[in-house]
C-alpha cells in the first residue's frame, strides 16, 4: 500500500498531493489562519470564540467539534466542559472518558503531545 505524506491545514490532514486543491476549493492561503468549514468549527479551539458568544457550551456542538476543543484546552477548561457536558446532554462517550480527557490536558500542560482522545 503506497504511503502517503500529510499535511495538516486547519486541523485537517490532507495529502501533500491535494494540498493546493484543497487551498483552493477553501479559499485558505499558505501561511493564512484556518478558514472554519462548518459554523461548529467557527466556535473551536482554545475559547477563540468572538466577543459575547461567552464560555464553550458542549451542549451547543456536535461530538467532533466538543473533542476538537478538548484537544487544546487546558485541565480546568476540560473540567469545566465535561462538567457542563454532564449537566446537560450527558453523551456518554464524553462523561466515561473524563479522566482520559483530564490526563491528556495535563501531558499538554507538561510539554506532552496529549491529544489523541
Amino acid at each position: 500500500m503506497p504511503e502517503h505524506k500529510m499535511v495538516t491545514i486547519g486541523g485537517i490532514r490532507v495529502r501533500l498531493e491535494d494540498e493546493a486543491r484543497y487551498r483552493a476549493r477553501t479559499g485558505q492561503a499558505a501561511g493564512a489562519p484556518p478558514v472554519p468549514l462548518t459554523r461548529a468549527q467557527a466556535h473551536l479551539p482554545g475559547g477563540k470564540q468572538g466577543a459575547g458568544d461567552g464560555p464553550f457550551d458542549p451542549s451547543a456542538h456536535d461530538l467532533p467539534a466538543v473533542n476538537a476543543y478538548l484537544a487544546e484546552a487546558d485541565e480546568a477548561e476540560t473540567a469545566r466542559v465535561l462538567d457542563a457536558e454532564a449537566d446537560g446532554k450527558g453523551r456518554k462517550t464524553l462523561v466515561d472518558r473524563r479522566d482520559e480527557y483530564l490526563e491528556e490536558a495535563r501531558k499538554r500542560a507538561a510539554g506532552g503531545t496529549g491529544g489523541g482522545a
